[in-house]
């Protein structure tokens, strides 16, 4: 991946969609359901394989966050505010990664600093 691949990932994850989860939902046979805001959040991805890939490169190093339905909590928060557009997603997420870089809330990757929340969007792509 090159830098204007990633940068263009990285940019891309205004995806957001800020929507209070519910915890403890589960499926079939005590499952955990995956949250509809999954789809939501990688509905705005415009490199799904190049998010994949970062998303990787994150697992191995958070393995224990290797399940949808724990990236969305973790990603969205008790906070979260539901938001209707998109344009409102790629703000919402632009300020959880100014607050992540902030509170020195980064993963470097390959060389590459990144903000927790990106790579945690990134990972919801890979899992």
């Amino acid at each position: 991946m090159n830098r204007r691949e990633l940068l263009g990932t990285v940019a891309a994850t205004g995806l957001i969609a800020a929507i209070p989860t519910h915890s403890g939902a589960t499926g079939l046979a005590g499952v955990a359901a995956v949250p509809p805001q999954a789809d939501q959040l990688l509905g705005l991805l415009r490199s799904r394989a190049a998010a994949r890939r970062i998303g990787r490169a994150y697992l191995e190093t958070a393995s224990h966050e290797a399940d949808a339905a724990q990236l969305v909590s973790l990603i969205l928060g008790d906070d979260a505010v539901g938001v209707d557009r998109v344009g409102d997603l790629r703000h919402r997420v632009a300020e959880l990664q100014r607050a992540d870089f902030t509170a020195g809330r980064t993963v470097t990757l390959d060389g590459w600093v990144l903000s927790r929340t990106e790579a945690r969007l990134c990972a919801l792509a890979a899992v």
